[in-house]
């Protein structure tokens, strides 16, 4: 993707970190190569316990206590809450401290429409546009992934990631791929790892979107842009009121 809209990384304090907790890590921090993957399975681990309410909504979140729960350095988890920040799962009270906020239903289904309009028009400008030997990458890829049929494999979310960022890239419109990269972050707690039963049905839809790009089909890349998001939609309907 083009942008990014992550937040700054929260320095670490001499004394106190934010939340009011003393600014002492558990474990040692990971090298700089490693600190992105402590960083999303901090962000994962995080996430988990949100959807599964044992952060309760409203509940202000310990970085010392959660810090010690994981087995993580609080570096990571920072980047972690900073990223759930972003996306309006946590957020920073006046106090300064971050807390769980309720996301509802309604909240992500709104999200949800407008990425299937925005999304849908994207694909319709981008057909075409597609540079073919990274359309032939992905595909080979997603045929390879439905192969090893594990929806757990985190190959999901980058291809994932790939091929609605090409979207964007091949849009020829910054701000509307704009618009989509933050809306996608306001989804992004709702992966594959978390609705494993939408895993091969996953790349059945990728694949028809890629093709109808390739074509240069606008119409068609459109329908089923809108099909995969309408799909999305009922999925995360499913996980949340399961």
């Amino acid at each position: 993707m083009n942008a990014r809209h992550d937040l700054p990384a929260q320095s670490d304090a001499a004394d106190a970190d934010v939340n009011g907790n003393a600014d002492t890590d558990v474990g040692i921090d990971a090298p700089e190569a490693g600190a992105a993957s402590l960083g999303n399975q901090a962000y994962e681990a995080l996430v988990d316990l949100i959807l599964s309410r044992e952060l309760k909504q409203g509940e202000a979140v310990q970085e010392r206590m959660l810090a010690a729960r994981l087995g993580i350095s609080r570096t990571p988890l920072r980047e972690a809450m900073h990223r759930l920040e972003g996306e309006r799962v946590l957020e920073r009270k006046a106090n300064g401290r971050l807390y769980v906020r309720l996301v509802t239903v309604q909240e992500i289904m709104e999200v949800l429409h407008v990425r299937r309009l925005l999304e849908s028009d994207a694909a319709t400008r981008a057909a075409g546009k597609v540079p073919a030997a990274q359309a032939a990458d992905l595909r080979a890829r997603i045929e390879a992934i439905m192969l090893r049929d594990d929806p757990a494999d985190p190959e999901h979310q980058r291809l994932d990631g790939e091929l609605h960022g090409l979207i964007t890239d091949c849009c020829d419109n910054q701000l509307l791929a704009a618009m989509i990269i933050e809306l996608r972050r306001k989804t992004r707690m709702f992966s594959l790892k978390r609705m494993d039963n939408r895993a091969h049905p996953t790349c059945l839809e990728h694949m028809a979107i890629l093709d109808a790009l390739v074509r240069g089909d606008g119409a068609v890349a459109a329908a089923e842009t809108a099909r995969h998001i309408d799909n999305i939609r009922q999925a995360i309907i499913d996980k949340l009121l399961r």
